[in-house]
């Protein structure tokens, strides 16, 4: 399947892992999908698969899997639960 940009996608996760700021911000060579495995929703700054690199939002990240396709987050000092997931 295709998004509006034409980049293949999938609706299905099949690679998951831990979302990690030990490094700084925490970034994928590919898009990926955020999954908060918490109890609250999180405000988190990102940059969608979209977006020019260098460029962030803040978008809140209910819990569960967000339908955000992301490049990279933001390092953040709050406590979280996230995987990233494609």
């Amino acid at each position: 399947m295709t998004n509006r940009n034409g980049d293949q996608v999938s609706v299905q996760v099949s690679v998951i892992g831990p979302v990690n700021f030990d490094g700084g911000s925490f970034r994928k060579g590919t898009p990926f999908c955020v999954k908060n495995d918490g109890e609250a929703a999180v405000v988190l700054e990102v940059n969608l698969w979209g977006m020019p690199e260098g460029e962030f939002i803040a978008t809140r990240f209910e819990t569960g899997w967000n339908p955000e396709i992301v490049r990279e987050i933001k390092s953040t000092s709050q406590k979280t639960a996230l995987l990233w997931g494609y």
